[in-house]
């Protein structure tokens, strides 16, 4: 480390007496600089360079060739390296065609968004709600149902060209008439919002085999009140339910026209996350749609019938087996395709382990 010159320090001492703060002056060397302000050599001898353009300026080396400016210069640069880090990892819900509304599987397979039907809302505090093996949600809040999934999936739809946590700016109107409902007088714009304040204020933790996610589904925003413009963020650690394989599409005009019969829509986002459901308890199926009551099994079948009808067109058939029901859900060409491919992969693994051993 090189030591200061003599009128060098002695000038350094004079600043410390007036100010109580050094900084570079002219005659110092380059490694005089790095010393006194800890900056890495590249970034002091542009800071130098600079310096000499203004003839040594008090202000200038005050501000960027003093005492500790190095260890400021450091912290911007992890502070910019984090934000470039962050960035890299945003994730865009670009996932899905146009007409089409996605969640993750964990959402579909559970009773996070019950058909409520016409039961009371309550509030509940880390409970435990219905999942499939694998998936596991506690819930704090008040009650969701499957008019508040209609929301959610619409703004996670909103979204998808941006990257998560990117604030999203959208109006009321444009939410209702989607979901097919009113925009003339203040009814459904007052539910719309309470439906947003809903998702706001809930707590959430759901943990789909390997990944986990807590916090909120929203994490607030702003309204203005004369053109009902909502600003609102969506949380971006959200994304990690959106892993391969762990999130699934509903067709959009579908979920419409089943209108609102609750457990009908609960059921066509359940059966939505499967490419070829297998039979089902009837049980299994009312505690994801949140079915209660002695009728919960009668309440299920008119949900299948719904799914079937020519208006929906979801479902090809269904069969009912005791206490047991047999969907077919009716799959486009690309979906046929998929499947083929699936079923084909899955026999060539099978082959290959059914293979007797090369003696030769």
């Amino acid at each position: 480390m090189t030591a200061y010159r003599p009128h060098i320090e002695e000038i350094l001492a004079t600043q410390a007496a007036n100010g109580g703060k050094r900084y570079a002056v002219k005659g110092m060397t380059l490694a005089e600089i790095m010393t006194l302000t800890g900056l890495p050599e590249d970034e002091a001898a542009r800071r130098m360079q600079e310096a000499e353009a203004q003839d040594w300026t008090d202000y200038l080396c005050k501000v960027t060739l003093s005492e500790n400016s190095g260890a400021r210069y450091e912290a911007q640069q992890a502070e910019k390296a984090k934000s470039k880090n962050l960035t890299s990892q945003a994730v865009q819900l670009d996932f899905w065609e146009d007409g089409k509304r996605a969640a993750p599987n964990a959402v579909f397979r559970s009773a996070l968004f019950p058909a409520l039907n016409n039961q009371t809302r309550v509030f509940v505090k880390k409970k435990q709600l219905f999942a499939v093996e694998g998936v596991k949600v506690t819930f704090t809040g008040e009650q969701f149902d499957q008019s508040d999934l209609d929301v959610y999936l619409e703004l996670l739809n909103l979204a998808r060209p941006f990257p998560l946590g990117t604030p999203l700016k959208f109006t009321a109107h444009q939410v209702l008439k989607s979901l097919g409902r009113k925009t003339v007088g203040t009814g459904d714009y007052d539910w719309l919002h309470t439906v947003i304040t809903r998702l706001t204020a809930c707590s959430i933790d759901i943990r789909d085999h390997e990944k986990r996610y807590f916090g909120s589904l929203l994490d607030g925003g702003t309204r203005d009140e004369k053109t009902h413009v909502y600003e609102i963020t969506l949380n971006q650690k959200f994304a990690a339910l959106f892993g391969f394989g762990m999130w699934a599409t509903i067709d959009h005009a579908q979920r419409q026209a089943i209108g609102r019969n609750q457990t009908a829509k609960s059921l066509h986002a359940y059966y939505a996350s499967h490419a070829a459901p297998a039979a089902h308890k009837i049980d299994t199926l009312a505690n994801v749609a949140g079915v209660q009551g002695k009728n919960k099994k009668n309440t299920v079948v008119k949900a299948h019938e719904v799914l079937k009808s020519d208006k929906v067109g979801f479902l090809e058939d269904y069969e009912v087996m005791g206490d047991a029901i047999k969907a077919k859900i009716k799959h486009t060409k690309g979906q046929m395709r998929h499947i083929a491919k699936k079923a084909s992969r899955v026999a060539t693994k099978e082959s290959k382990k059914d293979k007797p051993d090369d003696l030769g």
